[in-house]
């Protein structure tokens, strides 16, 4: 009868292999790591960290409007201290306080945005634009009035809105909500050097294709989309800027002053001659330097005024606006 041959210790080997079987079982079956094959496999005191970025935030209607149209004054998170507040001598409301809408109704703050009685907002000299620069850049921008091809930028400035804004700012200088967020800040659309270098075959280009961490748009929007962006990119500079802010409230923003039922309820026909229309007409008789002193004039008496939105917003975009006011967390 053959042998068996055992290892050295004799039936001992056996128990021992028995012990370590039942220790490794216990442990139970080594954990998966995902996307680590058997090849590369890493040591059991390396973890894993799995990067995930943040979600896109997306702008509703009402948020885009209230950038566009409240923030200079009321700030982009709603608390009265918008870039515009540093030139009023009083404090724009903050729009979180919880008793804004304890106090009126939707109804009420529509009827009041829109056709209320205007509230006179007293400027602080000080702070109003002066320099010769801010003055010519002004001047420079009336001029442009009646040349513009308005009904495209107008197409232009909600596309801008809805796709641009939050990266390049309201006036297009690169100072949107999510600007901080990106790898490298965007681009100056209003800097006169940009505004000069580059053509409108290149701006439709880089709108269309992308560039940088900047997505193209040519998928998502048609030739004259993406051309009525290109005609209001060429609208931002510092003369518009200005104009937007000073100006626009009382003379319109293409130059045309709004119905005079409107100015009356404004206050302005009662404080001033009707506003005039900034036409070729107008610059036919009016001189640089004319448009010097006026420009100086005006802003040593201007009051903003507040609201001035029938003729820029609807019923519905107001309510878009408040809205929004609702999301954000009130405060005392």
């Amino acid at each position: 009868m053959p042998v068996a041959l055992e290892p050295t210790g004799g039936p001992m080997w056996r128990i021992g292999l028995v012990v370590v079987l039942m220790v490794g079982c216990t442990r139970g079956p080594l954990p998966v790591r995902q996307g680590i094959g058997p090849s590369t496999q890493l040591p059991a005191d390396k973890e894993v960290v799995t990067h995930t970025q943040p979600a896109p935030h997306k702008f509703t209607q009402g948020e885009v409007l209230y950038i566009r149209h409240c923030a200079s004054c009321h700030g982009a998170a709603a608390r009265g201290d918008g870039l515009l507040a540093k030139a009023l001598e009083i404090q724009p409301r903050n729009l979180r306080r919880a008793d804004l809408f304890t106090r009126y109704t939707e109804a009420e703050l529509v009827v009041r945005i829109l056709h209320g009685k205007a509230l006179p907002v007293p400027l602080d000299p000080g702070a109003l634009p002066y320099t010769e620069t801010e003055i010519s850049a002004l001047s420079a921008h009336l001029q442009r009035l009646p040349t513009l091809p308005w009904e495209q930028i107008d197409k232009g400035e909600q596309v801008y809105d809805s796709l641009c804004l939050s990266c390049h700012g309201i006036y297009g200088r690169g100072d949107g909500p999510l600007a901080s967020t990106l790898p490298a800040p965007p681009r100056d659309l209003s800097a006169p050097f940009y505004q000069q270098q580059v053509t409108d075959e290149a701006l439709f280009h880089i709108i269309s294709e992308g560039r940088g961490a900047m997505p193209g748009t040519a998928d998502v929007l048609g030739v004259a989309e993406r051309k009525a962006v290109v005609a209001f990119v060429r609208l931002l500079s510092l003369g518009y800027e200005l104009y937007d802010q000073y100006c626009a409230a009382c003379h319109g923003p293409e130059g045309r002053p709004p119905d005079s039922t409107l100015l009356e309820l404004l206050g302005v026909i009662s404080r001033w001659e009707t506003p005039p229309t900034f036409d070729e007409a107008y610059f036919r008789t009016h001189a640089e330097e004319q448009l010097h002193a006026g420009i100086k004039h005006m802003l040593k008496l201007n009051r903003v005024v507040m609201p001035h939105f029938a003729g820029e917003l609807t019923a519905d975009q107001v309510r878009q606006i408040l809205g929004y006011l609702r999301t954000l967390p009130p405060e005392s």
